[in-house]
């Protein structure tokens, strides 16, 4: 399986400290989704990261989650064009072509060594099915699917090159876990339409607002 790929002690022990600490302390300030263009400075020490790891010859969009529930599988896309349409139409819903970038780098940055659950489950052959919805709340695996599972471990990195389905499984011991934090990255060769006024969009009451995250903390969140 060439196109997913598995590293270990992705980061120096200095590197990974001040990751983790920004992420733990600070992920309800990080906006929901963030773009950096490859022509760009880094403007925080997410985007800094990220260049130490991949470079700078493609535009980066990140996000980074604290979840300890499951998620339905899903292909990484432009999901946020879509997120988008749905608020302004109100919930209705109305087809938006898929994008689909380069590649998606998942990095687990806190993970409990007594977690249970919340592995990541990868379908390597299954790619994206055309015509489906980017936001797909029905796709479920074939019986005679291959199914990888990767358990997290903290400063290890699983990224794939093609639009392939994944999906979390839910934390069972919650009342020992509390987090689960994973920073994700994808790479682009253009500016997807939505990021090209706004490169910072926040989720503020089920609503999704350029440069915004939760009220009334600022967005600013450059720790080094």
């Amino acid at each position: 399986m060439d196109h997913i790929q598995y590293s270990k002690n992705v980061l120096d022990s200095v590197r990974f400290k001040e990751l983790k600490e920004l992420c733990v302390n600070h992920v309800q300030d990080i906006p929901t989704y963030n773009f950096c263009r490859k022509t760009e400075d880094s403007s925080n020490y997410l985007e800094e990261i990220i260049r130490h790891l991949i470079g700078r010859d493609n535009h980066v969009e990140y996000w980074v989650r604290n979840n300890t529930d499951s998620t339905l599988f899903h292909v990484d896309a432009n999901e946020l064009e879509q997120k988008i349409l749905d608020v302004r139409n109100k919930g209705i819903y109305q087809y938006v072509k898929p994008e689909f970038p380069l590649n998606t780098h998942v990095f687990f940055v806190d993970i409990h060594p007594k977690m249970e659950g919340g592995d990541l489950y990868i379908l390597p052959d299954r790619l994206y099915q055309a015509g489906r919805p980017i936001l797909d709340t029905s796709f479920k695996p074939e019986e005679n699917d291959k199914l990888l599972r990767i358990k997290p471990v903290e400063n290890e990195l699983v990224f794939w090159t093609k639009p392939i389905y994944h999906c979390v499984s839910e934390v069972r011991n919650t009342q020992v876990v509390k987090n689960r934090i994973s920073f994700m990255f994808s790479s682009w060769d253009y500016v997807p339409k939505v990021y090209e006024k706004h490169e910072h969009w926040g989720n503020y009451n089920n609503d999704f607002i350029a440069g915004k995250q939760h009220e009334p903390k600022p967005m600013e969140f450059d720790i080094k």
